[in-house]
């Protein structure tokens, strides 16, 4: 099992990109070997976000599972919204 965890600084101003970016994210936990996929704002009391403003974990089945979901033309499609409203990313992989 793959636990990828992708952080996101996403421009406040941008309200309707960040709401279709985040639904498309949503919308990827019905592609193959995805397990489950939670996206949404940081609600963090501990004020450690770094300035990112939101987050979407994925887990799949397998790692060759996230390797068929990392091109697969649904995901790039999101990246591409993602893109319209992001100042930055951080992404790690972790077996779990």
């Amino acid at each position: 099992m793959i636990v990828h965890t992708v952080l996101l600084e996403l421009d406040p101003d941008k309200t309707a990109e960040i709401d279709a970016a985040v639904q498309g994210l949503r919308s990827l936990a019905a592609l193959p070997g995805v397990i489950s996929m939670s996206v949404g704002p940081d609600v963090s009391p501990e004020n450690l976000a770094d300035g990112f403003t939101h987050a979407a974990v994925a887990v799949f089945e397998s790692a060759a599972a996230r390797d068929a979901y990392l091109p697969a033309p649904e995901h790039l499609a999101v990246v591409r919204l993602l893109q319209a409203c992001m100042r930055r990313v951080t992404v790690v992989d972790i077996e779990g």
